[in-house]
């Protein structure tokens, strides 16, 4: 008997049912579908040895058959095997397996025999070791001994060396003895025996000297060395000094100035202003007036100028030779002599007499510069 359905339930649709199973039948050709595809792209599994008949074409003509070309059946192709990839499996490590063996008696015997070797060595080590400080101890001994006979040598040598200066001194002491011994017997010879002894007297005209009026031209003899000294240079430098100071010194009485330094000589000179004389003041038209005029100079050498001995001077090239060459002959040359310099007089005297020169000397104390002034002497050439 048929049950009636109570109110609330819900009846069962056809419609539901129905697209279940459409959706059944579209899974189903979609499957069929990717298996022909796979079907179709699958390799075709062919036997080594089997051999694959080319299709003949089919004669439709008997008479044709001649007219056709031989076909030549085409090596069939060896099968390839197509497979998919696989995914490596993941590898796994695994724990070591731990396997405890007892050692055996030939190790066993190994480690104690090297044991043994250790001990050998150990105790050999420490024999060495004692062996080298025993060494060592001797040799300290033996450098002590010879730092001992270094010293004892040098005292020795020390000794020697004096004994040695102490000969030589008395070496020195017999030869002094021995030529003061001689000297003596030769004074004793000259006494017993005297002899005549000659003089050499050397005889020379002495010429008469004159007072020097004109220009004369000054040399210094120091050191036995001479040098050409430029006072004619240095006065004339002082007068262009003292016209160029004119209006100065017209309101001062006395003016210190210097001039140079000219050829390493410099000059130092007073200028004192000066009253007229009578004649003068008549000659002046009686109107009063002074006139300036050097009361004094003197002469300064650079410690630079080192001068020219008698063999440097007598060359063509030195000073000496080119000051007496531009001055001419028939011109006096003055020389001022230190008291150490008078041979170098005597040479120069004669070569400049031989060459025609009037020569003036002035002898100089030491310490005495060149000095002159109103009240000086004048020059006497010869």
């Amino acid at each position: 008997m048929s049950r009636r359905a109570t109110e609330g339930e819900t009846g069962f649709g056809s419609d539901s049912f129905l697209d279940i199973v459409a959706n059944i039948v579209g899974i189903l050709i979609i499957l069929i579908v990717i298996a022909g595809i796979k079907m179709s792209q699958a390799p075709v599994m062919v036997a080594e040895n089997q051999e694959v008949a080319p299709t003949q074409p089919q004669i439709i003509d008997q008479e044709l058959e001649a007219f056709l070309p031989k076909i030549v059946p085409e090596p069939p192709q060896s099968p390839v095997l197509a497979l998919e990839p696989q995914e490596p499996k993941p590898f796994v490590p695994q724990k070591p397996k731990i396997i405890y063996q007892q050692p055996s008696q030939e190790l066993l015997d190994e480690v104690q025999k090297m044991e043994q070797e250790l001990v050998r060595l150990d105790q050999v080590m420490q024999s060495r070791k004692a062996g080298a400080a025993e060494i060592s101890l001797k040799k300290q001994e033996v450098s002590g001994k010879v730092l001992s006979m270094v010293s004892q040598v040098n005292q020795k040598s020390d000794q020697l060396e004096q004994e040695y200066r102490q000969l030589l001194s008395l070496v020195d002491t017999t030869q002094e003895a021995r030529e003061q011994l001689e000297r003596v017997v030769a004074q004793s010879r000259q006494v017993s025996e005297p002899q005549e002894q000659i003089k050499e007297l050397k005889h020379r005209l002495t010429p008469v000297s004159q007072l020097v009026t004109d220009k004369e031209w000054h040399f210094l003899l120091s050191e036995n060395r001479v040098s050409y000294v430029p006072i004619n240079e240095l006065l004339m430098e002082l007068k262009d000094q003292v016209m160029k100071r004119g209006s100065w010194l017209a309101k001062y009485r006395e003016h210190h100035g210097k001039v140079g330094p000219f050829r390493g000589y410099t000059m130092d000179y007073i200028v004192e202003r000066q009253a007229l004389s009578a004649i003068d003041q008549l000659s002046n038209g009686g109107r009063g007036g002074f006139r300036v005029g050097v009361s004094k100079w003197e002469i300064s050498r650079s410690d630079d100028i080192a001068g020219e001995a008698l063999e440097q001077a007598m060359q063509q090239n030195s000073e000496f030779f080119q000051a007496i060459t531009e001055i001419g002959t028939g011109s006096t040359l003055t020389f001022w002599v230190y008291p150490d310099s008078f041979e170098l007089y005597r040479s120069l005297q004669k070569h400049a007499h031989s060459l025609g020169y009037q020569v003036a000397g002035r002898p100089l104390p030491f310490g005495v510069p060149i000095a002159g002034s109103p009240a000086g002497t004048r020059s006497a050439g010869q």
